[in-house]
């Protein structure tokens, strides 16, 4: 078994520590596969997408909804892991293991980390518990059976997600960012965030496709076979396309929408296209049509952030105001304004609660009615997105004792 310590790359390419997401775009169309420079060492350990939230936003839809019910009242907080996370990503958790990723943000230190969340001893001092170095701009892990796949400022690449040992990585793609997980879709492994996006073999990382969105910073969601990625042709002319995820062949595109930087989400009959200090747009799923449009009140820079379950679309902005709107028709189901900045992160709902992080509170609320049924203290601001297992809640963060945290009865 390889050491649980990668050698970090001692330099980095060139822009590829810039981890903001451009808005900026140019006219594109789907291009034919390229040769890959790929360094392979053995196939991923691909298996199933399983567990209780194994990529961002718990599913390539980016619903960030499950049925497990998170913390009540009576939850504690409690550290589980030290480590510098003033960037940080979502947690993700499958087959009672948590993998994220965090850095100091200079660039100087950063890891990708497991933790073995069900051991008896402490979650960081597991025998299952490892590091791989990388001080840079990084995706949320997407955990797929004993796989796992990660998107950089640098690189695209599979590991062991047993050992951390690294099974491939190609230098083609990847963008450095949370939200910017692999997806898995029609038995692809899908990348964007810098153009073109990719589809590739999640075994060896063999290029399959590419489609050309653009000069756009994508973002991308996927569902029933389908891949939904942003596209643009310049400020004035953004938009969204809907891809076959085994081929990359486009069925629609639309280049007449707001710029947007934040992530798509899917829900039974809508793809939810958020735009930029603007409205969260319902569009047809088969063509891309507008259906509704509805909004929350904006910061002068903000983005509204979805989340979808059953029949609501649950929408928050960075200042902490939240709405839910029928997924039908928009309509509004209820509003809050919280006295909080919930920063650019998306809404979660376990169960019947919805829980919205702070600067130094998590609060939960009714997903029925938006009444709040509890808040309690955090001890540390959290810098990552929340993930849910069972009645326990998961966040990095930073603060005077910065690291992994768990919320748990």
């Amino acid at each position: 078994m390889p050491s649980n310590m990668h050698t970090r790359r001692a330099v980095l390419a060139a822009g590829g520590a810039t981890a903001l997401a451009s808005l900026s775009g140019c006219v594109a169309r789907a291009i034919g596969a390229l040769d890959v420079e790929r360094d392979y060492r053995r196939d991923a350990p691909v298996g199933d997408v399983t567990g209780a939230w194994p990529t961002y936003q718990r599913d390539f839809a980016n619903t960030g909804h499950t049925t497990d019910s998170g913390p009540s009242a009576d939850a504690s907080v409690e550290r589980i892991a030290s480590g510098d996370a003033a960037l940080a990503t979502s947690v993700a958790l499958a087959g009672g293991r948590g993998v994220l990723g965090y850095s100091d943000g200079d660039g100087e230190d950063g890891v990708y980390r497991a933790l073995d969340l069900d051991s008896e001893a402490a979650p960081a001092d597991s025998d299952d518990a490892w590091t791989v170095d990388y001080a840079y701009g990084k995706s949320t892990p997407t955990l797929a059976g004993d796989a796992m796949f990660v998107s950089t400022a640098e690189f695209v690449a599979a590991y062991d997600a047993r050992t951390g040992e690294r099974c491939w990585r190609t230098s083609e793609g990847g963008y450095g960012t949370s939200a910017n997980a692999p997806i898995l879709a029609a038995g692809t492994l899908v990348d964007g965030g810098s153009a073109p996006v990719f589809g590739r073999d999640p075994a060896t990382g063999e290029e399959r496709w590419t489609y050309d969105p653009g000069e756009v910073s994508t973002v991308l969601a996927a569902g029933e076979g389908v891949v939904y990625t942003t596209v643009g042709a310049d400020h004035e002319q953004t938009g969204v396309a809907a891809l076959d995820a085994a081929t990359g062949e486009e069925r629609w595109r639309r280049e007449d929408l707001p710029q947007t930087g934040v992530p798509l989400a899917i829900g039974d009959s809508h793809l939810y296209y958020n735009a930029h200090r603007g409205n969260v747009f319902a569009l047809a799923l088969e063509d891309g049509s507008t259906q509704w449009r509805a909004s929350v009140p904006l910061p002068e820079n903000g983005s509204p952030q979805t989340a979808v379950a059953g029949d609501t679309v649950h929408v928050q902005s960075s200042r902490g105001s939240l709405a839910a709107f029928d997924a039908a028709d928009g309509a509004t189901k209820w509003t809050l304004s919280l006295d909080a900045d919930t920063f650019a992160r998306p809404p979660v709902v376990a169960g019947d609660t919805r829980f919205v992080a702070s600067d130094d509170r998590l609060y939960a609320v009714s997903a029925a009615s938006g009444d709040e049924l509890w808040v309690t203290a955090l001890d540390a601001r959290p810098t990552g997105g929340l993930s849910v297992r069972g009645s326990e809640l998961y966040f990095a963060g930073t603060g005077r004792n910065p690291g992994v945290f768990r919320v748990a009865d």
